[in-house]
């Protein structure tokens, strides 16, 4: 079993706690937050341990989960290193290339794994569309189309506002998850553009709505759009390959749950599948390929060198603006 501390007890450090003690190798040990008070509540919530996150993370075990405003990810990854842990770090890995990089060069030092925190991919109507796609059905994607995002009331005057904590909006929020998938599916992008606004939440420093146009070496084309006034439900892909095309639709408030949609060149139907009456697993699911990998010494995705391609994404389209 892997000991696993979560440094974080807000609403996605709780998530990750829980998920950690419904997986078949994490065993959680304890939870820290820099207000010790919230950690102790949520630790006698799980039964475990709490801490500040400093003496956590000096804490004898092996995985470090953190899930704590962006601008902490960096100190507190470098620190779990250098003490010999791996790490889970929720998306954006850092806020700034240069960050990014030097934890690359930790993690080699130290031969200590680092994983940036994508749970999307574990989706079952993602999943199912990546099985579809990688069996040859759709041919070679050729076109990525993405929206994702929610209203924005629920980090209303949170830190998410603040770019000093935060280091953006919307895009380096839940706009990182889709271009983690477009990546995914499509490999890399060598050039890009963009734009974004606060249309919105005029109060807010950093933007609720943010678009950006990626390409790859030979010009296939991402387009993703993410929004902290999106009303129309959460996520909505379409992937357009040489042979066919796959709908993922994940616009679970207004269309009722996860589904997909596809056809492959010459089927005479659209086939479709409705995940809606599965549980949401994704976090679960997310750590136990971590600990696999982690007991397998296998390669973890998305790692660093990818967290460090899709801040270059998302710094294009903020240079753009």
């Amino acid at each position: 079993m892997f000991k696993t501390i979560v440094i974080g007890v807000g609403s996605f450090g709780q998530k990750r706690a829980k998920a950690v003690q419904a997986t078949r190798l994490g065993e959680l040990v304890g939870v820290a937050d820099v207000d010790i008070k919230k950690a102790r509540k949520v630790a006698e919530i799980l039964g475990v341990k709490a801490f500040i996150p400093q003496e956590a993370i000096r804490q004898p075990v092996d995985v470090v989960i953190i899930s704590t405003p962006n601008k902490h990810h960096f100190p507190l990854t470098c620190l779990a290193l250098e003490t010999g842990k791996h790490v889970l770090c929720e998306k954006p890995l850092a806020v700034s290339e240069e960050e990014i990089q030097k934890i690359i060069e930790l993690s080699q030092k130290t031969g200590k794994t680092v994983k940036m925190g994508s749970n999307h991919r574990y989706f079952a109507s993602i999943r199912r569309a990546y099985e579809i796609y990688k069996s040859g059905a759709i041919g070679k994607i050729i076109y990525f189309n993405g929206r994702i995002g929610h209203n924005g009331e629920r980090i209303k005057e949170s830190w998410f506002w603040q770019k000093e904590l935060s280091g953006g909006g919307t895009l380096i929020d839940n706009g990182c998850h889709l271009l983690d998938l477009a990546r995914w599916f499509m490999g890399d992008f060598v050039r890009g553009t963009g734009a974004t606004t606060n249309i919105y939440w005029r109060e807010c420093t950093v933007e609720d709505t943010a678009c950006g146009v990626f390409f790859t070496a030979d010009n296939r084309i991402a387009v993703i759009t993410s929004s902290w006034r999106q009303h129309a439900g959460y996520l909505h892909i379409e992937l357009n390959g040489t042979d066919g095309y796959i709908t993922i639709d994940g616009r679970f408030d207004t269309h009722g749950g996860e589904k997909i949609y596809w056809r492959a060149k010459g089927d005479k139907i659209v086939h479709s599948e409705d995940f809606t009456h599965l549980p949401p697993d994704s976090m679960v699911l997310e750590l136990d390929d971590f600990y696999q990998a982690l007991e397998e010494g296998s390669q973890i995705q998305p790692g660093p060198e990818d967290a460090l391609e899709i801040l270059k994404m998302i710094k294009i389209v903020y240079q753009t603006n």
